[in-house]
């Protein structure tokens, strides 16, 4: 099982890889069954005002399970 260290860094260099991309903002994609935590920050952001991840708080009982992925406003179809 991974450690919280582990989880946060490998979501720190999730983030990073789309910011080197084509995308112009980042979405929080949040599980249909999440928990109120993570279900308040799901949603689209500017890369200066991203919730770290996994989100503090999470009461889920698998615990966060939130991802990054990339907003390509001008890229995509």
């Amino acid at each position: 099982m991974a450690t919280l260290t582990d989880e946060k860094a490998q979501h720190k260099a999730a983030l990073e890889k789309i910011k080197s991309g084509l995308a112009t903002k980042v979405r929080i994609l949040a599980n249909r069954d999440c928990c109120p935590a993570c279900r308040a920050v799901e949603g689209v952001y500017n890369f200066d005002n991203v919730p770290e991840l996994p989100v503090e708080g999470c009461s889920h009982g698998d615990g966060c399970r939130c991802h990054y992925a990339p907003v390509l406003d001008y890229f995509g179809p």
